[in-house]
């Protein structure tokens, strides 16, 4: 299996994925070999400890390689998050015929107090194909917010889509222009079409990403423009974190949104999540993204700092 150059595509296919962790052995040395004879390799980041361990197989990527991937990962989180969500997770890698990096997924262990992440791994993928890799972010950044039911995937898989490039720029792996043309691209797959009710009751994967994202952006706006651009959806996101509304805990959406509210001191998150999950919402993409200083180019975006919302999406990208 190879993978899908439509992120969309890849983000479907790794939701519907089993996990079969176990904490196995990593050997990657520089040139392609068999791995999967050597003890985890520990890795500490910002004050959490991630086991990374691989399956034995093929690679072509050294350990150092898979390591610094861990490692950007997890930096990107606590660039949004402003610390890890749990203190210890597992990142096992299966080698597989994937071209690059293939699906992953990611839940929490309860038993053993950990979160567990998987990620296929190309037997030929290069070092240039981890830099480039969102999988790995997206997946951490599901331990920063409950494991919740299927009707509210929308919220959680949309979250994770939305924050996991702006942390990934925060840190300088991908480019501001990069961020924003993403989701000037892809967030019109998320709006509803004829005969759509709200999210909870949405079954496209598109819709169900890309309409979490939305929900997701137009809480960042909504909490800037009534904070007096002071406080944004990371605001929110990291309290409901540090209140105990973790991959860890057993809230469901509704609670975790009210405590996103109540961590900022405005209703947003709440009022826009039920609204959205009861009805069809629908924007001008376009011209909300015009709004906000995104002019669309011919092969990417360009800025217009004098756009009335310009300020707003300068301090979602960390610029102000």
């Amino acid at each position: 299996m190879t993978q899908p150059q439509n992120r969309t595509t890849f983000l479907a296919v790794s939701c519907a994925l089993a996990l079969a962790f176990a904490l196995i052995s990593l050997n990657c040395p520089a040139s392609k070999s068999t791995v999967g004879k050597e003890t985890p390799q520990l890795l500490d980041v910002g004050g959490s400890h991630f086991y990374i361990s691989v399956s034995e197989g093929d690679l072509n990527v050294s350990r150092d390689n898979l390591i610094n991937y861990v490692r950007d990962a997890a930096r990107a989180v606590i660039a949004y998050y402003g610390s890890f969500p749990v203190r210890t997770a597992v990142v096992s890698f299966i080698p597989s015929d994937d071209e690059g990096v293939g699906y992953g997924s990611s839940t929490y262990n309860d038993s053993k107090g950990l979160g567990e992440i998987t990620i296929n791994i190309g037997e030929n993928a290069t070092t240039k194909d981890l830099k480039q890799s969102w999988t790995l972010t997206h997946e951490m950044m599901h331990l920063g917010f409950p494991v919740v039911g299927h009707s509210e995937r929308w919220l959680a898989e949309g979250i994770a889509t939305y924050v996991e490039p702006i942390g990934r720029m925060r840190i300088g792996n991908i480019t501001r222009e990069e961020v924003w043309a993403d989701l000037l691209k892809n967030l019109p797959k998320g709006l509803p079409r004829q005969g759509d009710g709200g999210l909870q009751s949405a079954h496209n994967y598109q819709r169900i990403y890309w309409g979490g994202a939305l929900y997701c952006l137009l809480a960042d706006v909504q909490i800037r423009e009534r904070t007096g651009n002071h406080l944004g959806l990371e605001d929110a996101l990291r309290s409901i974190a540090k209140q105990g509304g973790t991959a860890a805990s057993d809230w469901n959406a509704q609670v975790a949104v009210e405590a996103g509210d109540k961590g900022i001191g405005v209703t947003v998150m709440q009022e826009l999540y039920t609204k959205m999950k009861d009805q069809p919402v629908s924007i001008d993409v376009v011209d909300y993204m015009r709004r906000l200083g995104v002019i669309r180019t011919a092969d990417s975006v360009r800025f217009d700092e004098h756009a009335p919302l310009s300020s707003i999406r300068r301090a979602i990208d960390g610029l102000n």
